[in-house]
């Protein structure tokens, strides 16, 4: 069995769950994986959504209930909790990440976090929350306090990009990926070929993939970019874009 086919088997599996007890939800799913189970899910017994406690949040539950007679709270599937830290401190989402990783926990049982002004807010599953607030109290010597907060408590999710104005010789995605990062091409490609890079959620491993006015990035252990704009050519026939890299 492919990953593809595990991952429908294990939510239809939840589907019947559901069915029997009203609801049931899965663990955080990423992008790729909401995309998949949207599109291919067959189990017409249940209605399912996704929920990430932010709006527009990248990694969700999906949540299936049996449209007869199951209904839940949002509590009973999403825990916020909110991490401080002083102001001359200086933290990042990869800061914050490897810091709760470090518990020991799984990847899957957080979703998104979204950094603050000194401070950073991040969803859990309920079980999680009472864990993660009486341990996380460090990242590497920077002291954390972590409390827990209501959902409606969220703050809007925004991202900041610096935007990156370059000419490529083709919009292939490894041309891309290198005027995004700053990599040379053939640096890039092997990023691509190792398996590393997802395109608008989904892995990649072509570096001649031709690239679409919007196309997103997501790169394992370097970061994410966004193809913003395509311009015209230069005299040379070079391709003029803008490239938003997300900090």
């Amino acid at each position: 069995m492919n990953t593809t086919d595990a991952l429908i088997s294990r939510m239809e599996d939840i589907a019947d769950k559901a069915v029997r007890s009203g609801w049931a939800a899965s663990r955080f799913l990423t992008p790729s994986e909401a995309q998949t189970v949207a599109g291919r899910l067959q189990n017409k017994q249940v209605k399912f959504s996704f929920d990430g406690g932010f709006a527009g949040a990248e990694r969700v539950r999906a949540v299936f209930v049996n449209p007869d007679w199951g209904e839940y709270q949002r509590a009973d599937l999403l825990a916020a909790l909110e991490i401080t830290y002083r102001p001359q401190d200086s933290l990042g989402h990869r800061d914050i990440l490897g810091a709760i990783m470090a518990l020991g926990i799984e990847r899957d049982t957080i979703g998104d976090i979204v950094g603050g002004d000194h401070s950073a807010t991040l969803v859990c599953m309920p079980e999680m929350s009472g864990f993660i607030s009486g341990s996380l109290t460090k990242s590497a010597r920077v002291g954390l306090s972590v409390s827990e907060i209501s959902l409606d408590q969220l703050p809007a999710k925004t991202e900041e990009m610096r935007i990156k104005s370059d000419t490529i010789a083709s919009l292939r995605l490894d041309a891309v990926l290198s005027a995004a990062f700053g990599l040379s091409r053939s640096k890039a490609a092997g990023i691509i070929e190792e398996g590393r890079v997802s395109l608008d959620y989904q892995l990649c491993q072509k570096p001649s993939k031709e690239l679409k006015e919007g196309a997103l990035l997501s790169v394992r252990g370097v970061g994410r970019a966004k193809l913003l704009e395509i311009g015209g050519e230069t005299r040379k026939g070079r391709i003029h874009i803008s490239i938003g890299v997300y900090v």
